[in-house]
């Protein structure tokens, strides 16, 4: 008992160290660039080298992968060979909301924005917004990026208190 909790220690602190290195470390295939933030243990999943994440990607707090179908658990006494198990590929260039969740076989396609609390159950095409369980595109990012366009507040380069009181000055009570 007291060596699974000084293992899951250990790879908590590794995780929050560097979360992609950890991942990359159980074998999930992540490249250049790759943020992810909120992290924990089974974010990538039992299998995370069923699990590959493009250049300059985005993965938000408490995003799951789910490369296994646990739901055929069900029906193991009758069929006990009942697994299944399927890829799950973020192209480049995309970002995943907070708590979204890709299922297995969920492809996401180059410069998509996958929106918060979504599940991909499928293939998302290059190029889009897509939000809701099961997420379908709505628009395309340039349509998101002209409709928000009015509302963009440059941040960049500004102390935490310039940026608390710009925010506060623009987005009043």
């Amino acid at each position: 008992m007291i060596r699974r909790t000084l293992r899951l220690a250990v790879h908590t602190a590794r995780l929050h160290r560097d979360p992609v290195r950890y991942f990359r470390s159980q074998g999930a295939k992540i490249g250049e660039g790759v943020e992810i933030f909120g992290a924990n243990l089974f974010t990538f999943g039992g299998e995370p080298y069923l699990v590959s994440i493009g250049n300059q990607v985005t993965i938000s707090h408490n995003v799951d992968f789910i490369t296994h179908d646990g739901g055929l658990r069900v029906v193991r006494a009758e069929h006990p060979g009942a697994y299944l198990y399927e890829r799950i590929q973020v192209a480049d260039n995309c970002f995943l909301g907070a708590h979204c969740v890709l299922l297995p076989g969920a492809k996401v396609g180059v410069g998509s924005v996958i929106g918060s609390g979504s599940i991909v159950t499928g293939e998302i095409p290059p190029g889009v917004v897509a939000v809701g369980a099961p997420a379908k595109p709505v628009r395309s990012v340039a349509e998101y990026i002209e409709g928000k366009r009015h509302l963009w507040v440059d941040t960049r380069g500004l102390t935490a208190d310039a940026k608390r009181e710009l925010l506060c000055r623009r987005l009043p009570d």
